[in-house]
């Protein structure tokens, strides 16, 4: 009985032995496994404090470059043979070099869809074939429109709004015509800014009046590019 104890404890040790072996290797290849680091950057127009992410429309042209991680570090990928494909198209590859870590290209697609990216590096070492995806927003361009009033409420008097275009493909204000209108009445621009507005209210408009504020921007040298947004007011 106790040889069999023995034998028992003996295998029992074996197969834990085992087991914590073949955990090891698995956790040891999620380790060393390459990463893709992806980033990208639409070279359309914000405002320049804007922090955000620029998000491309239809023609704008997008940045996209990458760093493939590997046991910790950047990998040399200057010998490695680097697909790219642009919604399943490929537009790049070891044909025009090696190691192509970036490329840039002109948004395709409309407001609403996504453009797929696919970088493919088909023969790194220790990892063969390896690939990522990643799906960029096509967005419209926008007209917003800065009202520092609490709650939407001005006094009688001059009021001062501004709006502010995002995503254009033009960083050149002349490019832009800009329309305003308060209750559908076409009103004077400040100070012959088109993106500022000096509001008017008459006096003797009574508290709780309503008004309308809308802008309607569009690029002039893109007619398709437009943008427009409404506010309401209320008379305080």
């Amino acid at each position: 009985m106790k040889k069999m104890g023995l034998k028992f404890k003996i295998s029992a040790l074996i197969v834990l032995f085992l087991i914590s072996y073949v955990l090891c290797l698995n956790f040891a290849y999620a380790q060393v496994s390459p990463q893709f680091l992806i980033s990208w950057k639409a070279q359309n127009y914000v405002p320049n404090w804007y922090a955000g992410k620029i998000l491309p429309i239809a023609g704008a042209q997008i940045d996209v470059s990458f760093e493939l991680i590997d046991n910790g570090k950047p990998a040399d990928l200057s010998n490695a043979k680097v697909r790219w494909y642009i919604n399943d198209k490929l537009v790049k590859n070891e044909d025009s070099g090696l190691g192509i870590k970036k490329i840039n290209f002109i948004a395709p697609n409309y407001p609403g869809q996504t453009i797929q990216v696919r970088i493919a590096i088909v023969d790194f070492p220790g990892a063969g074939f390896i690939d990522k995806i990643i799906d960029i927003p096509i967005v419209r361009p926008e007209a917003v429109i800065n009202a520092p009033y609490k709650n939407g409420e001005i006094k009688t008097g001059k009021s001062l709004f501004s709006v502010l275009p995002f995503f254009f493909n033009t960083n050149n204000n002349d490019n832009f015509s800009v329309q305003w209108s308060v209750s559908e009445q076409k009103p004077e621009s400040g100070k012959g800014d088109l993106f500022a507005l000096d509001l008017n209210i008459d006096p003797q408009m009574p508290t709780g009046s309503k008004i309308s504020l809308s802008v309607a921007m569009s690029n002039i040298l893109k007619t398709l590019e437009t943008a427009s947004q409404t506010i309401n007011l209320t008379v305080k």
